[in-house]
């Protein structure tokens, strides 16, 4: 096949996770019709002027420096844009600058499985740092689980900037350490939607982690963005599945494509105090959160 692959990594401070990434794609991809664009979303530690200097003769690689910090959407976007008009790439890989290509058969994967289903996105098994495989969402939720988790987050959020979190923590300890002493077992309200069972098969119509998506051929002519671009942090995933949904495009979760995931270098590089960051996490997850709840809101009216 004649196809061409463009790999994009957003880059925010950290250089190591970066620089690692893009050495495992050069050396385990397969095939020589690859390009890489990193783009560096106004690292404030000067690190995409580095990159940029680095790899300044390596014909392969394009660096793209943000004038501001636009969020992991509008990031991922420009890259995703700067492929469709210079490089015109027949598919785009959007990847974590955290995550690393180990197997030598990817682009040959993405392939097969466009011939078989011609998905619109499709997505990897993530093998986890410590070894584990990453749970994958099967199922989409329904718009009164989203709602509670936005209620969630907001009591969860006022608890936090209250210093209330220290002694609730302590009493869900208690009270989870009773439970496995009961013998009761607790639910989890994400039970019905997430499962880390049955992770090499093979499934369509899910939600795709968003650490490593390939956009295909059927994907970039309807759409010159890969994400919705309200976000900021947080529900990019949630937001695809529907934007696939509403115009009839395949999700495939394919774990014959593996990657592997370090997980949040850059999210962690962002505040390094740990209450800090938790704020941080939680205000983006809920403004992620109202732009789903609007959007399925639209989707069933």
């Amino acid at each position: 096949m004649n196809q061409s692959l463009a790999f994009v990594i957003l880059h925010y401070n950290t250089m190591k996770e970066t620089t690692d990434c893009i050495c495992s794609i050069e050396k385990n991809i397969d095939g020589d019709k690859y390009s890489i664009v990193v783009v560096d979303n106004a690292s404030p530690n000067g690190s995409g002027i580095q990159l940029e200097e680095r790899y300044k003769e390596n014909k392969r690689v394009h660096v793209i420096l943000n004038s501001e910090n636009q969020g992991f959407a509008k990031g991922n976007n420009l890259g995703y844009q700067y492929v469709l008009q210079n490089l015109k790439s027949d598919f785009i890989c959007i990847m974590n600058n955290d995550t690393l290509l180990e197997k030598r058969n990817f682009f040959e994967v993405i392939q097969k499985e466009y011939e078989r289903s011609h998905f619109g996105v499709m997505g990897p098994k993530i093998i986890l740092k410590d070894g584990r495989i990453n749970g994958l969402y099967y199922r989409f939720p329904n718009l009164e689980y989203f709602e509670n988790e936005l209620r969630i987050f907001k009591r969860e959020l006022w608890q936090m900037r209250h210093f209330l979190n220290y002694p609730i923590v302590a009493f869900k300890l208690c009270r989870n350490f009773a439970f496995r002493l009961l013998g009761i077992k607790k639910t989890s309200r994400h039970e019905g939607y997430h499962t880390h069972e049955q992770l090499d098969m093979r499934r369509e119509d899910v939600i795709l982690h968003g650490c490593c998506i390939v956009f295909s051929p059927e994907y970039r002519k309807r759409y010159s963005e890969a994400f919705d671009p309200k976000t900021f942090l947080y529900k990019e995933e949630e937001l695809l599945f529907l934007r696939c949904k509403d115009c009839g495009l395949k999700t495939v979760y394919n774990p014959e494509l593996e990657i592997r995931h370090l997980e949040d270098a850059a999210t962690n590089s962002v505040r390094k105090n740990k209450r800090k960051r938790i704020i941080f996490w939680m205000e983006n997850q809920i403004k992620s959160l109202e732009i789903v709840i609007e959007k399925m809101r639209k989707m069933e009216a």
